[in-house]
């Protein structure tokens, strides 16, 4: 019977699921009725019930997810918006049969591109509360290469100083349009969970600026029919976006992102390469077929593209040289780096008769902590480590993350006594608190410590090895202990990590 309950459970189709699925029901619907050409007002319930899903959807998630409700009520003032505009354009149709432009409808459509980019921005900053200037380099060009398309083709052709008022609002469309881009680009480039929800969104935006770019080449040409195959795509985008607000997914879109910066794919260079070639491209092609080739904005386009893509790629050369130097997951020097600090630390000394120490540590039971709760909850625990090392040791100290679950500390100035002081400080401090190993489980880790110092040891290499010496004495006396290698190790005061 268990069994028997387990396999319904498992077939119960989710609500994202259901939407898009009734999404493509109303779709169909609407076009049977419009290509019918009855029931307009049935017509005009299906075409706005895309966005109202939209709002409900949203809302309905605020209720459920508390960290998300200012993100969810802006998106669901952007659909309501979409919906209200919806409404007074078709009731101004069914009334004066050619709504007059620009009308109240306009200014509710208008209003729904702000909410939204808000919307996105809460989002964006969530996922990377740092300065993400990779991603924000990365986003302007794709932006840039994109808005002078929306420029060219979108905003001139649409200038009329003859009717300043209908033309400042015909050139506000494609303006919105843009400022989703922008903030799209930033988000989709952005470091952060790559979640389902993520790629519903980005399908979202793609599907309106595309419609809303075909309606406004459309409209230039005095070619728009309300009822096209645009609605199709509008409507779409309504329920792609619900889908996303329903999915399991949705909460991980605020969560902060444990990457810097996002790694530069095939992928991503691909889109920075297109969005750079698009302003000399779209200048050549007008060239060709004697068109106005607004040679100054070409140019501008032209020029800060290039300087972003030099920025964009010093950017990769410092983080190459960084990578080389610093541990991924803890940001900690790698042992690379603690060595070639450690051999001119050790000119220095031997130049000046200055001391210095060592400290290397290790984890005790590290291997029970990947066993028993796994290798993203030994991550945790490296990670909060390293959390603790940083502000238990002194500025100028270097630490470095020697091998798997062992750290080094390196000492400049400081005698082998004062080293001990040092490290039984870390020791403390490390095991002062638990460390949460999953979402609802808490783990206490300790370290043992080895401690060896200059002039004590004849070399560098023998300061190590004495250090890692002084390491395997302070487990084998029982853990979380502290041993010099000029002494045996001492019981610590506390409990032993089991």
């Amino acid at each position: 019977m268990s069994e028997a309950l387990g396999a319904v459970r498992t077939r119960r189709v989710a609500a994202w699921q259901v939407c898009l699925a009734a999404g493509v029901v109303i779709i169909g619907v609407y076009f049977l009725l419009v290509s019918a050409g009855v029931l307009p007002m049935a017509q005009v319930a299906l075409y706005v019930s895309a966005n109202a899903t939209f709002a409900v959807c949203a809302l309905l998630r605020a209720r459920r997810h508390r960290g998300m409700r200012r993100i969810l009520y802006l998106l669901a003032a952007s659909a309501v918006a979409g919906v209200v505009g919806d409404v007074l354009f078709y009731f101004d149709a069914l009334i004066h049969g050619e709504p007059p432009y620009p009308g109240v409808p306009d200014l509710f459509y208008l209003i729904s591109y702000p909410l939204m980019a808000a919307a996105l921005l809460l989002v964006i900053r969530r996922r990377t509360p740092g300065w993400d200037s990779a991603s924000i380099i990365d986003a302007a060009i794709v932006a840039i290469g994109a808005g002078y398309l929306v420029f060219l083709f979108l905003i001139v052709p649409n200038i009329d100083f003859s009717d300043r008022f209908t033309s400042l609002v015909s050139v506000s469309y494609p303006v919105g349009d843009l400022m989703l881009m922008v903030v799209g680009a930033r988000l989709m480039l952005g470091a952060g969970p790559r979640t389902t929800s993520l790629r519903f969104i980005g399908v979202y935006l793609m599907l309106v600026l595309f419609a809303d770019s075909m309606y406004g080449i459309q409209t230039q040409l005095d070619t728009y029919q309300a009822g096209n195959f645009l609605d199709a795509f509008w409507m779409s985008a309504g329920f792609v976006f619900s889908a996303a607000v329903l999915h399991p997914s949705a909460p991980q879109l605020v969560a902060a992102s444990n990457a810097a910066t996002p790694d530069a794919t095939t992928g991503r260079l691909v889109i920075l390469a297109v969005a750079a070639l698009t302003a000399p491209t779209s200048m050549a092609i007008q060239h060709f077929r004697n068109e106005p080739e607004y040679l100054i904005a070409a140019a501008a386009v032209c020029n800060v593209l290039f300087l972003l893509v030099m920025v964009r790629m010093a950017g990769l050369v410092r983080a190459q040289r960084l990578a080389a130097i610093t541990d991924g997951l803890t940001g900690l020097r790698s042992r690379r780096y603690f060595e070639e600090a450690l051999g001119n630390e050790g000119a220095r000394a031997t130049r000046y008769g200055v001391p210095f120490s060592v400290l290397l540590l290790d984890i005790d039971h590290f291997k029970k902590v990947n066993d028993t709760f796994g290798h993203a909850g030994g991550d945790r625990v490296l990670v909060e480590v390293t959390h603790r090392l940083r502000e238990l040791i002194r500025p100028g100290d270097v630490v470095a993350r020697y091998g798997g679950e062992e750290f080094a500390v390196l000492l400049p100035d400081t005698r082998p006594d004062e080293a001990r002081e040092i490290a039984e400080r870390v020791r403390r401090g490390v095991g002062v608190a638990p460390i949460a190993v999953s979402e609802s489980r808490m783990h206490r880790v300790t370290v043992s410590v080895g401690v060896a110092g200059m002039p004590t040891a004849g070399s560098t290499d023998e300061l190590v090895l004495a250090a890692d010496r002084a390491l395997y004495a302070a487990k084998n006396a029982g853990r979380n202990q502290v041993a010099c290698a000029t002494e045996p190790a001492e019981p610590a005061l506390g409990p032993v990590a089991a």
